[in-house]
């Protein structure tokens, strides 16, 4: 199914709905004279193709407990591996609700209360409230800003890491909001100093599907087979 050229001509009223990225609570006031990029959210419609899917869903009419059907697991397989070169098995995928819940999930698993977690700011405000809210501890590994290019403080990170109570570390693969795409020798080095030091690695990647095609996306796990 073709997507129309129009496609992103249209303007699209955020406010017929309660939409976040337009709210009070966000903006602070009337979005009438602010442009509202404070939420990852997009300002065009869904493609036909995924509306078709969906309403082929709401025409059956019923909604009740479902398992989630084997064709997904076998689309995320091929998509990692046609489009990041990673070959996974469904054994190692596990579902969660969202990201912030799977990074909760993990604090909570393999990290005790008043544990470090290491984050890299400027980072994703959510990352540090997951660290409150668990009470864990926040520990900061800021990045180097040198000529308006980032890059990650590694001696600093082998230091932080080499204390026994930082447990975790929260990477974010690639960078939000610096929109940095980490290369594989910076993820094999962060690997290795978090490898050495007993630090476990939890990725946020959710934005690894949409980096310019000369910065392509690594995935984390990928790294132990390369």
């Amino acid at each position: 199914m073709l997507i129309p050229e129009n496609l992103f001509d249209e303007n699209i009223h955020r406010t017929v709905v309660p939409a976040l990225k337009t709210h009070p609570k966000v903006l602070g006031g009337s979005s009438e004279n602010l442009f509202a990029a404070g939420v990852a959210d997009m300002d065009f419609k869904a493609p036909p193709c995924v509306l078709h899917a969906m309403q082929e869903r709401l025409n059956h009419g019923v909604f009740g407990y479902e398992a989630l059907p084997d064709e997904l697991f076998c689309a995320l397989i091929r998509w990692f591996d046609h489009r990041h070169r990673w070959k996974i098995e469904e054994e190692i995928i596990l579902k969660a609700p969202n990201v912030l819940n799977g990074l909760a999930t993990a604090a909570q698993s393999f990290t005790d209360q008043g544990d470090g977690i290491i984050v890299q700011p400027p980072v994703f405000f959510d990352f540090y409230d997951i660290i409150k809210e668990n009470n864990r501890r926040l520990v900061t590994n800021p990045l180097l800003l040198k000529d308006g290019f980032y890059k990650m403080d590694l001696e600093g990170l082998d230091r932080l890491t080499q204390d026994p109570k930082n447990k975790m570390l929260f990477l974010c693969n690639p960078h939000n909001p610096i929109g940095r795409v980490w290369g594989k020798s910076e993820l094999m080095a962060v690997g290795d100093v978090c490898e050495r030091n007993g630090v476990i690695v939890v990725s946020d990647e959710i934005h690894g599907d949409i980096t310019f095609p000369s910065h392509p996306y690594t995935p984390f796990g990928s790294m132990g087979d390369r």
